[in-house]
């Protein structure tokens, strides 16, 4: 039996290239396509799986209300860890991490800054998916002032050398030494991302700052994990939500979210996440790959259905030697899935071939092995999509009446109808998926040329930890003529670490508003040609900081009333909610003086409103450095930069970013999963095409006869093409138009994510329509021009 479909099959694909290679290539094309978006949205939804028992971990989330709104933030206190396990026997573990600035370690006269973070002793019985490549959970921290390195930090460091043991030194607020008691490689799927952790108590200054307060909670999370079979029904919900309550006397309450939910489903202030992705494009993406599967099934469906007629002898023949429908049936399904094995074939040796590109292109380090279950998948989608696409040609030639045939009739059905629907209905998608791609693009170039408010070109961004010599480090660089400007700022894109409760003349707290803090020094207007409106900006010096913060600390001391008044510079959005149309000199929290307002400008993406804003000096909360740079010699520039660096900050590694770079990675996201969908609406179309194709090569077959005779009586070229084109064309353009809706529908949800989107545009759905109808017409005009340049002669030779 194997060896009949075998030689069926090589006998058609040399009597029937067309139809083989457009069933078979089509085939291939979908099933690649869907397997490698598989693989993404397989990626997407196995976030924080890696770890044991994942179910059982959850995030602590608080609500706090400020100015009338509810925060959600991931930020949290690490007391709350301590109380969790001792107050609640459902809890098995819970623990905490706290985030903190660029740390500066030193090997071998070489200094490399890292992100540290610090931590308890549960962390890594709770998080087994980091997996240690040296040492172990159970003793990476046992040994005093030990740390556990991030496996990319321990390659910059130590190379290819084991990194266990090793001792590394801090120059940080003093000296302090380390031992590397771990290497951990941190996968792609979490939300973690630290260069080295620690315990908390290898840091004396956070460790007597935080560890028992209830108070302050910037960049701390913590996580809990609950004990085999217990649940977190709604009375310990309740118990749980009250705790800053019991402890603080705050009114935050407290949520939690499942640790496998932190990717999807995580759209909080003050988070600090990494590869955060978006529900959404787990549908839109689930959507396109079965679009496209479909569409290579439709095909087959199609052009098996046209060339019924060359089968219908033959289904005949079957029926008058006795054979029932289920035979008949049988064999026309196995003979679609003898065809799609050897498209899976093919296509997983394409993906096995394109999964590089694809990496890099969706952002990822998707791995894929074929395990068991896996393959038992791709035999599942292997079966499904054969018998889906044997489906109709079977019942459609099961219905022949052999009498007729062998008479000389012709299968009768709704075949043409069948046809039209499905080339209606791959042009609806591939129009579609055209448009989709076409508003996405849009959406990132209205990013890209929007007017933020400030200027990003030319700016490059260095972290430093300058706080008390930052003046003489600038003075030094503008001795460059081709540095313009610097400014220190807090962190970049210039975001606030945290929102402030601001009033004003008496205002009462519960109509007070909250305004995102931003630390810079009063170059930061001239770096980013902020514009000001009125009054002016920030003018005193990180000098006059020290001097005046100073002199209330003494006043507090004595206990003489603090004459010290905190000059700040407002947006516009904040002198909108003041109501105030001149707020130059207002006092807020009778602790800052209004000195000037500035014109808005975006310290977030463009996902976001536009938020209100203090701007204000605080050289301990600095921790970058913008440096504008004229666009000649840069390369010059930089090195200049890093000779003067290495003056202040000694042999401690010199790294920088470009600012516009910095902006650009806030839609990264969208950018990859933009390309992706063109792709893809690319491989959409060309499925179509060949689709169209393959039904133009039978059609014109089918009429060769009536060909030559319309050429025998005057035809010329050009009106048998347009004759033949016509019957295809009227079905893209029904396409088109039920294409449009969709394509609305999506662009509406899609730009609902950005609060500020590009306006809708009727030309790219045009375009879209136009794109498919130019190539269907190439195509389907390659087919028809070979058959009207014929010679009649020769079709009816044999007439």
């Amino acid at each position: 039996m194997l060896n009949q479909f075998i030689s069926h099959f090589i006998w058609t694909l040399r009597k029937k290239p067309v139809y083989s290679g457009v069933t078979l290539i089509g085939f291939t094309i979908g099933i690649t396509a869907s397997l490698l978006i598989y693989l993404w949205v397989f990626d997407e939804w196995s976030f924080e799986t890696m770890h044991a028992n994942h179910q059982r971990i959850y995030r602590v989330v608080t609500l706090r209300k400020q100015s009338q709104e509810i925060i959600r933030t991931p930020a949290t206190v690490i007391p709350l860890a301590q109380v969790l396990t001792k107050d609640f026997p459902q809890i098995e573990k819970a623990t905490f991490i706290k985030l903190e600035s660029l740390m500066p370690l030193e090997l071998d006269g070489r200094t490399t800054e890292i992100l540290p973070a610090y931590t308890d002793k549960s962390f890594f019985d709770i998080f087994t998916g980091l997996r240690f490549i040296e040492g172990n959970a159970e003793t990476a921290l046992n040994q005093p002032d030990a740390i556990v390195l991030n496996e990319d930090v321990a390659k910059k460091l130590f190379g290819d050398e084991p990194a266990l043991g090793k001792r590394l030194v801090s120059k940080n607020f003093g000296t302090k030494g380390y031992v590397v008691g771990g290497v951990i490689r941190i996968p792609n799927q979490t939300h973690f991302d630290f260069g080295m952790i620690t315990l908390m108590e290898n840091n004396s200054m956070l460790q007597s700052t935080f560890k028992s307060n209830w108070r302050l909670g910037e960049s701390t999370s913590v996580y809990l994990k609950l004990r085999k079979g217990a649940v977190l029904d709604k009375t310990v919900k309740e118990q749980l939500s009250g705790l800053i309550v019991k402890y603080a006397n705050r009114s935050d309450r407290l949520t939690f979210q499942p640790i496998s939910d932190i990717h999807l489903n995580s759209n909080y202030d003050y988070q600090y996440d990494k590869n955060q992705g978006d529900k959404k494009y787990i549908w839109i993406f689930s959507g396109m790959a079965l679009l496209i599967l479909l569409m290579a099934v439709f095909n087959f469906s199609a052009l098996s259905t046209a060339r019924s007629s060359e089968r219908a002898t033959e289904i005949g023949m079957w029926k008058t030697l006795g054979a029932s429908r289920l035979k008949i049936g049988q064999i026309l399904v196995v003979e679609t899935l003898f065809q799609t094995m050897i498209a899976m074939i093919l296509a997983i040796l394409l993906v096995s071939i394109l999964l590089p590109w694809f990496n890099d292109l969706a952002g990822k380090e998707i791995v894929w092995h074929l395990t068991p279950a896996f393959i038992c998948s791709l035999l599942g989608i292997a079966l499904v999509t054969g018998v889906l696409s044997a489906l109709y040609p079977v019942v459609y030639l099961n219905s022949f009446n052999p009498v007729l045939i062998f008479k000389g009739g012709h299968p009768s059905g709704s075949r043409a109808g069948f046809i039209s629907v499905i080339v209606v209905i791959q042009f609806i998608a591939a129009t579609f998926m055209i448009a989709a791609s076409g508003i996405v693009l849009k959406q990132l170039s209205y990013i890209n040329n929007k007017d933020l408010g400030l200027k990003k070109e030319n700016i490059l961004v260095i972290p430093t930890g300058l706080w008390y010599s930052i003046d003489e480090f600038k003075t030094e660089l503008q001795k460059n003529p081709d540095i313009l400007s610097t400014s220190a700022c807090t962190s970049l894109p210039l975001e606030g670490s945290w929102f402030e409760t601001v009033g004003w003349n008496g205002m009462n707290s519960r109509d007070s508003v909250k305004m995102r803090n931003v630390w810079v020094d009063q170059d930061f207007a001239k770096t980013y040609d902020i514009q000001i409106i009125t009054g002016d900006f920030l003018k005193n010096s990180y000098a006059d900081y020290w001097s005046n913060a100073e002199k209330a600390q003494q006043a507090k001391k004595s206990g003489e009333p603090s004459v010290y008044s905190i000059p700040v510079v407002i947006n516009e959005k904040s002198r909108e909610l003041m109501g105030e149309d001149n707020p130059v000199g207002k006092r807020l929290n009778n602790r800052y003086v209004i000195i000037g307002v500035v014109k808005d400008f975006h310290v977030k993406s463009l996902h976001h409103q536009i938020e209100p804003i203090l701007i204000l000096n605080n050289p301990e909360a600095i921790i970058s450095l913008s440096i504008k740079i004229s666009d000649h010699n840069q390369a010059q520039t930089i090195r200049f930069i890093q000779d003067t660096w290495a003056k202040f900050r000694g042999n401690r590694g010199f790294s920088f970013t470009w600012f516009e770079d910095q902006l650009a990675a806030k839609y990264q996201y969208e950018t990859r999963l933009g390309k992706i969908i063109l792709y893809f609406a690319i491989l959409a179309l060309l499925i179509a095409l060949m689709g169209v194709l393959g039904l133009a090569t039978y059609a014109t077959e089918r009429r060769t006869k009536e060909i030559g005779i319309r050429k025998i009586n005057g035809s010329t070229v050009l009106e048998i093409m347009i004759w033949l084109n016509l019957d295809f064309l009227k079905w893209v353009v029904i396409g088109f138009v039920f294409a449009c809706p969709a394509a609305v529908y999506f662009a509406q949800n899609w730009l609902g994510n950005f609060a500020y989107k590009t306006t809708g545009s009727w030309w790219i759905f045009g375009l879209a329509g136009f794109i498919t109808l130019l190539f269907a017409l190439a195509t389907v005009s390659w087919q028809s021009y070979r058959a009207a340049t014929r010679n009649p002669v020769e079709t009816l030779r044999y007439e």
